[in-house]
């Protein structure tokens, strides 16, 4: 294997490869590790070095006609410095390669992870499926950019999608990024961190006192008396359609008061406070129990032996027509109703999101304005610490009021 300076000059003198000779190699004497290798049509040049490790490794610079000799002469110069700085081109390179694309990432790792994990699993597919994937699925997921996750707000805008139909499109976005960040599977930083949420108009449907006593009534008096029961279970505890109807009786513990849900929305277990008359509607339906031995549910489908009832929907359409209420009342808004009602009485944010299973408080924060004296009490607490409020009468001064405004009266 000579060594030679390779120039231009000295590669078009090179003779022909003896019969026989697949390839020739000719080291550069100046530039360690600079090759150029003669085959029967080319020459290509290549670029030798050893790793932190000893290990040796070759990087292709290019063929003779895609790049000069000089160009290949100052990349290898390029690199020969980065490896001098600890560098590894060719375990670069091996990393680049090993990144996935954001649809093999998402259909081979974190689908399955999230249908391990959530109980929404369904929602994140088709979201992915139907929009994430068509747009950015074919890019490495170091590709993405936030301009990327910007044109896909704007394209999924234009489809005409709900702001809050977006939002949870980006929300999946983001989070499938920092679960392939947590792995370790790319580096560098999330393109959905900030992704521009739209903002959101939360319908706000509350039932009043009377609406939510007539819609009791109501479900009392409907022949299907466990979808009707179901019902009630949700307008007392505020509790999940979803979490009424799966519950089994090893879940209800008489002794504590307390519904167990194994697996919320969040995935992760909660515990559902029951109130005396959540307790009673638990008895009621504890009683029937000897009709459906065989059923574990608490609400027993009356069709079809050992499953949870089918639906509330037909019991829910004949209740609110008996009670007088709007036809666009959803079964979720007993669940805000439940909440407004906690707030209006002022129980702390905290303590809301705890009996709704809430993971953020900005989830429950929505029903902050129902408890508005709650919040001018803690507002005035500033004032009285400044100072700043009129004193109030003592005893003898208001006595004395009371006694020539009596006077007065009499006059």
């Amino acid at each position: 294997m000579p060594a030679v300076t390779i120039t231009r000059s000295s590669v078009q003198k090179l003779p022909p490869l003896p019969k026989g000779t697949a390839k020739h190699r000719v080291f550069d004497n100046k530039l360690v590790g600079f090759i150029a290798e003669q085959r029967r049509s080319t020459v290509t040049f290549y670029f030798r070095y050893k790793d932190a490790r000893g290990r040796q490794h070759e990087v292709r610079l290019g063929r003779l006609g895609d790049v000069t000799v000089d160009q290949a002469r100052k990349r290898a110069e390029q690199l020969k410095a980065e490896v001098s700085l600890g560098g590894d081109p060719v375990a670069e390179k091996a990393k680049l390669k090993a990144v996935p694309t954001v649809e093999e990432f998402a259909r081979e790792r974190y689908l399955p992870h999230v249908h391990e994990r959530q109980r929404s699993a369904q929602n994140v597919d088709g979201y992915l499926r139907l929009r994430i994937l068509p747009a950015i699925g074919k890019k490495a997921l170091d590709e993405v950019t936030q301009a990327d996750v910007a044109e896909m707000r704007r394209k999924f805008q234009a489809e005409g999608l709900a702001n809050g139909t977006v939002n949870r499109h980006l929300a999946t976005l983001r989070a499938m990024f920092n679960q392939a960040l947590k792995w370790g599977l790319y580096e560098g930083k999330n393109p959905g961190s900030s992704p521009g949420m739209l903002r959101e108009t939360h319908r706000d449907r509350y039932l009043s006192p009377a609406e939510t006593q007539g819609l009791f009534r109501a479900l009392a008096a409907d022949p299907d008396e466990t979808a009707a029961s179901v019902l009630m279970l949700l307008v007392v505890t505020g509790a999940r359609r979803g979490e009424a109807l799966k519950a089994k009786w090893e879940n209800v513990d008489f002794d504590r008061c307390i519904l167990t849900v194994p697996r919320s929305k969040s995935g992760r277990t909660r515990h559902v406070p029951l109130s005396p008359m959540a307790m009673a509607i638990l008895q009621r339906q504890f009683a029937k129990r000897a009709i459906h031995q065989d059923n574990q549910y608490v609400f027993p489908s009356a069709r079809r032996s050992g499953k949870p009832v089918e639906g509330v929907r037909g019991a829910w359409i004949r209740a609110k027509k008996a009670a007088g209420l709007p036809e666009d009342l959803r079964v979720h808004d007993l669940r805000h109703s439940f909440a407004s009602a906690l707030a209006n009485v002022g129980t702390p944010l905290n303590e809301i999101g705890t009996v709704l299973g809430h993971t953020q408080l900005s989830t429950t924060q929505r029903y902050a304005h129902h408890s508005p004296q709650r919040l001018i009490d803690t507002a005035t607490t500033a004032l009285r610490a400044w100072n700043l409020l009129p004193e109030a009468k003592n005893a003898e001064a208001v006595e004395v009021d009371a006694v020539q405004e009596d006077a007065r009266d009499a006059a």
